[in-house]
Formats: C-alpha cells, sequence, structure tokens
C-alpha cells in the first residue's frame, strides 16, 4: 500500500504532534507518584520521610522522578494526623497513581 504524498503531508504534522505531546511524559524514563485527591481535605503527601507535595481537593499532582526501588508514600490531613500508608516498588520508567478519596485515616 502507498500512501499519496498529500495524505503523508496532512497526516505527518498531527502524529508528530501528538507524540511530542506524549514523549515529556510517557516516555521519559523516570518513576513519577501522580496523586488524585477527591477528598474533601487538603492532604500533604511524603515520600520516604521527606515532604513531597500538598494536594488540595479535586486536585491532581505529580511528584516527579522518585526514584525506582522500594518506597513509603504517606499521606497526612492539615494537622499532620496519618490518613494513609503504601509500600510501592518501581521499575524504571514506572509511574504509580494514588487516588485519594477520603479524609478518614485508613
Amino acid at each position: 500500500m502507498k500512501l499519496s504524498p498529500r495524505l503523508a503531508l496532512a497526516v505527518l504534522p498531527a502524529l508528530v504532534l501528538a507524540v511530542g505531546g506524549c514523549r515529556q511524559h510517557a516516555w521519559d524514563g523516570e518513576c513519577d507518584a501522580v496523586v488524585l485527591n477527591t477528598s474533601q481535605c487538603a492532604v500533604t503527601v511524603f515520600v520516604d520521610g521527606w515532604e513531597a507535595v500538598t494536594v488540595e481537593p479535586d486536585r491532581t499532582r505529580t511528584v516527579d522522578n522518585i526514584g525506582s526501588g522500594r518506597h513509603i508514600l504517606e499521606s497526612k490531613d492539615p494537622t499532620g494526623r496519618l490518613l494513609e500508608r503504601r509500600y510501592i516498588e518501581l521499575r524504571g520508567g514506572e509511574d504509580y497513581y494514588w487516588h485519594i478519596d477520603s479524609c478518614a485515616p485508613q
């Protein structure tokens, strides 16, 4: 099957834009933690004991490049109360998605 030059020219820019938009996140080789907070309170996320990011209600935040290997993720409410602790292990390029839907300790 042979593509006409016009069709190739029409498809090429769309393909370049699509791949260019994905490359930054999908193929970056980093391990990220993506946190979706659908609870009613702001939560602060800690990675391996270090404060990483505060996620407001109905928001999503990304902790970039936490590295491959084992990690401890914790979420705390605005008073510092532990809501949840997760033990995760990531391989190179893997991302972890964490959905927080409650302000009550788990």
